[in-house]
């Protein structure tokens, strides 16, 4: 996935009721082109519903990896603050930074090591997937 097929996903996940792909580009400052290519994509993948000149929004595909890319990022957050001793917003920036790196596998031990936090450092709560293996455990 590319790293802006996640900040698609991402923006499209804090605005439940969708974005018109001119309105991403202008979030991101990037070419409507470019948002259009990546819109499709996601498209093509089945995260997306997108109809031209509708607002796009998130299939339930589209929203389970956007909840589970936002938990890997959550979990790795923790693994800095506790393990490099980052402060909580220092965390948060780093993980949004290679948290696409992650298998899934590692993220749910990272989740297993620290008990299966509710809450990241930044106070937020740590968001389940359906392709969480420790939802399963519990």
């Amino acid at each position: 996935m590319l790293d802006l097929d996640y900040k698609v996903l991402k923006e499209l996940y804090n605005n439940s009721k969708g974005l018109k792909v001119g309105n991403i580009a202008k979030i991101f400052s990037i070419p409507h082109s470019t948002v259009g290519s990546c819109v499709k994509r996601l498209e093509q993948d089945g995260y997306v519903i997108y109809e031209r000149y509708k607002p796009v929004t998130l299939s339930e595909k589209g929203l389970n990896l956007a909840t589970e890319l936002t938990r890997h990022a959550q979990l790795l957050e923790l693994l800095l603050h506790y393990e490099l001793g980052l402060d909580p917003m220092d965390a948060h920036n780093e993980s949004e930074k290679f948290h696409l790196l992650f298998s899934c596998n590692t993220i749910n031990r990272i989740c297993e090591k620290y008990g299966h936090p509710k809450t990241c450092p930044c106070g937020d709560m740590i968001l389940s997937s359906i392709d969480c293996a420790c939802e399963e455990k519990q």
